[in-house]
């Protein structure tokens, strides 16, 4: 009987052992103890073409240009003249793109600084379009006769 619990406590040692040298492992030493992800804008995963956010606000300045950068559209609200060819140009390091519900109209992935996006206006109205991997970033077209 004496034998019998020498061996059960082997074994239970044995596993301890066993499981703390495992555990040792994947804490990859004192700096994995207080490894916290950084949160960044792109680390949000969200449905692609879901749109979470209302358009935003402000006065509409007249240009034909949005630059997108710091993951925002800038400027977010354009007045433009029918007809007028807008151009979207990235210059984050993170990709973007620019979507329009209305008419599933999409840019291609713009995946660095300097890759753009043009769509030309042919009606009027007030179009809402926001970027399908960030939807938080939205922008408004106004289109006048």
């Amino acid at each position: 009987m004496s034998l019998r619990r020498t061996r059960g406590a082997g074994a239970t040692f044995a596993g301890v052992v066993a499981a703390g040298l495992a555990m040792s492992a994947c804490g990859g030493g004192a700096s994995g103890a207080n490894y916290r992800p950084k949160a960044t804008p792109s680390t949000t995963m969200m449905a692609m073409g879901a749109d979470t956010s209302a358009p935003p606000t402000g006065p509409p300045v007249s240009t034909d240009a949005v630059t997108i950068e710091g993951f925002a559209f800038k400027p977010a609200v354009i007045t433009v003249k029918q007809g007028t060819p807008v151009t979207w140009t990235n210059k984050d390091d993170e990709a973007h793109t620019v979507f329009f519900g209305f008419d599933s109209s999409r840019s291609p992935l713009l995946v660095n600084t300097a890759n753009t996006y043009t769509k030309t206006f042919t009606t009027t109205g007030t179009f809402v379009y926001h970027c399908t991997i960030h939807p938080f970033m939205t922008g408004t077209v106004t289109v006048t006769a």
